[in-house]
């Protein structure tokens, strides 16, 4: 065991065992490069949503909602860990295949049922964002001929591109993660420079400040499919160097904390840059100029820098069934594309996957694990409570995200409490 980890020995709530030799190797994840990752995860399609869903829940009540949202999430992440760590398996259904009894035969084949359904729908959302953001800056250029299945074709060029970098490890991706932070930053500062320009033009979108409506049903669902990353969690925790769940929370604590303040930041200007009119992916608002398609095409390089990090908890129950690595890998990607090429309503998408992913992965997930596999915390009743509480308010609260599929801006301007700003058209698509 190396002196680092002897240290953190004491610190830590659970026993640490020792580590293989592998797992002192060079080749694992550094704090820093898993922090990548994790923010990286947080900034897939998710975010190009929030806009949207902040119009149906008023400014306030979706910057409490993204902090709440996060609290949850980083609370329920470290009971996985913490029994990963017990339990030396790293991926989400070979934890729960330890629940002893039926619970645990029927909860892993359930829950990786949902982690390659949930993550696959979220690579399809991957795309349908390549797609959107791609055909308004080549199709100008094109003759009628070629504008004929060019969504189709570019998702298929866009998949044929991401398929080798599904092959790298964690500490290798840690160089798409930062592509992909500094792509969404160029974003950022996309949407600033047009609420700018429109404060100092005198025009002010109609904004609800302070409110609540419906919409805030669907502010927490597209917020749950952009950080419910507990199927990815495992795998990341089962490459890093030094490991220990102490150490993994540090971590943790740094990368959600970033995801605070661009999600809010982003969320809020979003939908101060286009208002009440804001679509379900905010790309599609960008106007058609020069400076509109650099933060498209940063958004593609976002997206396709996220996908592979994605993709392992696929294949990583894939694995654990025993099914070769690169085969899963290639047949992950040919399906998404397929279906990438007839799936185009990116809100719905994540909307719908963001309420399964809370049900399962926020709720139902942590409370068997944390009633069942950690088993000091399981006699305290005050634990058993907490869990039950998670699983009934999660279930209730997916089943709810399930049902109310839209952001329900209109009953929002009824019930806004304080509004500011002016309705405005669209920018021209």
């Amino acid at each position: 065991m190396s002196s680092s980890r002897t240290l953190t020995q004491d610190k830590e709530s659970t026993p640490l065992l020792p580590l293989s030799k592998a797992a002192k190797d060079d080749g694992h994840a550094s704090s820093l490069e898993l922090t990548l990752n994790i923010i990286t995860c947080g900034l897939g399609t998710g975010i190009f949503t929030l806009p949207w869903s902040t119009a149906g829940a008023s400014c306030c009540t979706g910057i409490v909602i993204i902090a709440g949202v996060l609290v949850l999430n980083a609370w329920t992440i470290s009971i996985l860990v913490e029994a990963a760590e017990s339990h030396q398996v790293f991926d989400v259904g070979s934890l729960l295949a330890r629940v002893p009894g039926r619970l645990g035969q029927i909860s892993q084949a359930g829950v990786n049922a949902v982690i390659w359904l949930g993550t696959f729908a979220c690579l399809v959302s991957y795309m349908i964002v390549v797609a959107d953001c791609s055909v308004p800056n080549l199709e100008p250029h094109l003759s009628v001929p070629g504008k004929k299945y060019l969504r189709e074709q570019i998702v298929v060029l866009a998949s044929a591109l991401v398929l080798p970098l599904c092959a790298l490890d964690q500490r290798r991706l840690a160089f798409t993660s930062s592509l992909a932070l500094g792509a969404v930053l160029m974003i950022f500062v996309l949407l600033l420079s047009i609420s700018a320009t429109e404060t100092a033009n005198g025009e002010n979108p109609k904004i609800c400040i302070a409110g609540l409506a419906r919409g805030s049903v669907a502010m927490m669902a597209a917020m749950m499919q952009t950080v419910v990353i507990q199927m990815c969690i495992l795998p990341m925790y089962g490459e890093m160097r030094d490991r220990s769940p102490g150490a993994f929370k540090q971590v943790l604590t740094v990368s959600f904390g970033v995801l605070f303040l661009i999600c809010a930041s982003f969320s809020i200007l979003g939908y101060y840059a286009f208002g009440d009119v804001v679509r379900s992916n905010v790309l599609v608002n960008l106007p058609m100029t020069c400076s509109g398609n650099i933060g498209r095409a940063c958004a593609v390089v976002s997206v396709l820098a996220v996908y592979p990090i994605m993709l392992k908890p696929m294949t990583a129950a894939a694995e654990a069934q025993g099914l070769p690595d690169s085969a899963t890998r290639w047949f992950i990607v040919s399906a998404v594309m397929m279906c990438a090429c007839f799936c185009q309503d990116l809100g719905r998408i994540n909307i719908l996957n963001g309420s399964i992913s809370m049900g399962v992965f926020v709720a139902f997930v942590p409370f068997v694990v944390g009633l069942y596999l950690m088993e000091a915390r399981s006699k305290e009743q005050s634990w058993r409570a907490a869990m039950v509480a998670l699983l009934v308010l999660g279930l209730i609260s997916s089943a709810l995200g399930l049902y109310l599929v839209d952001n329900y801006q209109e009953e929002l301007q009824a019930a806004c409490v304080w509004a500011a700003g002016e309705r405005k058209t669209p920018h021209s698509l």
